[in-house]
């Protein structure tokens, strides 16, 4: 176990729209506001940060009452902006480092907080992403949809708790808000990492997984970002288990009752 010396301050984002079919459900403005085992979605993400041994404050980002987090600050609309205004609330360790979580990630564990931040080492990065291996998905929760890529180590799907600088975001916003808007736009997503990197990242899921690796991966982000970029593997399913239909609502809920 890395000696971290302080424990990360952590902001949950809070502040995405519920889907129309969680609206109806519920009568909720907001996907953090969504029951689960008796209580929202959000609070089971804010219990599992503060049991662990790795988090300091808690700060909440998104117009929702919970408990537990030492600060709560309305949304301020982008996920950037979101970004920002969490950054500022909650302040950062001292080597300027904050645990990031979504929100919608009921059966995340303390266990999982601590197993992922104890795998980014000496946090001497700007942004650790999370990435599980799709058969510790299956086998953990078989059935749950998740959108997995092909590289050269395996298949993975994307987590939802990440560590990152607070010089990432203050910073460069007006990058990251350019990445974000992009990643609905072949040509943009073409103009940031490069038409070389995008047809390779192609060919890697429909002909040839070798063609992309995670190596290349961290350098690609790397150089878009201007910031040193290492993804993390975890095998807790749990992080990248993110809820956002009424289907897998009630699939969690079963899960969390024992059902």
């Amino acid at each position: 176990m890395p000696d971290l010396g302080v424990a990360l301050p952590a902001i949950v984002l809070a502040g995405a729209p519920a889907e129309l079919e969680l609206k109806a459900a519920y009568s909720i403005a907001y996907r953090a506001e969504v029951p689960i085992a008796g209580k929202m979605i959000v609070q089971h993400v804010i219990d599992a940060l503060g049991a662990s041994s790795h988090v300091g404050n808690i700060c909440v980002v998104g117009d929702i009452e919970c408990s537990g987090a030492a600060r709560t600050v309305p949304s301020a609309g982008s996920l950037v902006d979101n970004l920002i205004v969490g950054m500022n609330a909650c302040g950062s360790d001292g080597a300027g480092r904050v645990l990031v979580a979504t929100s919608d990630i009921p059966l995340v564990t303390s266990a999982a907080i601590d197993d992922f931040v104890e795998r980014c080492g000496e946090l001497d990065a700007d942004l650790y992403y999370s990435l599980i291996p799709k058969d510790a998905c299956e086998q953990r929760f078989p059935g749950m949809r998740r959108t997995c890529a092909r590289l050269a180590e395996g298949t993975f799907t994307g987590g939802n708790v990440v560590v990152m600088s607070r010089r990432l975001v203050i910073e460069n916003a007006g990058l990251l808000r350019e990445v974000v808007d992009a990643r609905k736009s072949v040509m943009r997503l073409a103009r940031l990492v490069g038409l070389r990197i995008l047809v390779r990242a192609v060919i890697a899921q429909v002909l040839w997984p070798r063609a992309v690796n995670l190596a290349l991966l961290e350098k690609a982000a790397g150089r878009i970002l201007n910031a040193q970029v290492k993804v993390v593997q975890t095998p807790f399913a749990e992080i990248g288990a993110d809820v956002d239909d009424l289907q897998q609502v009630q699939a969690v809920e079963r899960l969390l009752k024992g059902v």
